[in-house]
């Protein structure tokens, strides 16, 4: 979709109009590449990045709170890994949303057992009392879905905006340490994970867009700046 600055609109305007719309192509662009990968490819694709998981991400060792996500739409499955994991011994989260008008975040426990239900979108949800859901700051470390990425590590989602305004007050550049985990004083590790074909060389951004520690992928493994993960 091509669009024209307009006599007497303001020049911020159209730059923002041009990135949405240049943020909507993009996301038609992928995502019909991404559910064109058949079954077996992605089976291969989340074997081969659970791999990548353990050998490059060392917080997802010792943090003890992980949350996951449920694929959809062709994101890459981090089942097996959250699976793993739950063996190994690591608490297992599932993001649960809030009421429609607040837009952002919670985590609820999940076990291979728990009881789920389905949310707005069709995405299960691990069915938990209000009280037990928590924040991305409670977090140690947090995977999330991508629709694409670049090469300076840039996630594009959905076009939501669930993950960015759930992670603004601990992960963004002006969060606070008192935003941060409580009990370890740090904020969560972020990794977004998707498949190869997800890369572009590079992506519009908008101030409020979250950018994750590490982007990984079966062929790639993008680090923006360094983060801590100790």
């Amino acid at each position: 979709m091509s669009i024209t600055a307009q006599a007497g609109a303001p020049p911020h305007l159209y730059q923002y109009v041009q990135l949405m719309t240049d943020k909507i192509a993009i996301r038609q662009q992928i995502r019909k590449k991404r559910a064109s990968l058949p079954a077996f490819r992605q089976h291969l694709a989340s074997l081969a990045l659970v791999r990548r998981i353990l050998s490059n991400v060392t917080a997802i060792h010792h943090v003890d709170r992980i949350a996951f996500y449920l694929a959809q739409d062709g994101e890459i499955d981090l089942l097996p890994l959250m699976v793993h994991c739950f063996n190994q011994g690591r608490r297992c989260y599932l993001p649960v949303l809030g009421t429609p008008d607040n837009k952002k975040l919670n985590f609820a426990e999940w076990t291979p057992r728990q009881p789920m239900s389905y949310n707005r979108y069709g995405i299960a949800e691990p069915i938990v009392h209000h009280r037990q859901r928590l924040t991305a700051a409670e977090m140690g470390l947090i995977f999330m879905p991508l629709v694409a990425f670049d090469a300076n590590g840039n996630r594009l989602g959905m076009g939501g905006g669930y993950y960015d305004r759930s992670l603004a007050e601990c992960c963004s550049s002006g969060s606070s340490a008192s935003a941060r985990n409580v009990n370890t004083g740090k904020r969560p590790v972020l990794i977004a994970t998707g498949h190869d074909i997800q890369y572009i060389p590079y992506l519009p951004r908008d101030s409020w867009d979250i950018v994750p520690d590490m982007t990984i992928t079966p062929g790639h493994i993008i680090k923006p700046h360094y983060i801590s993960e100790g």
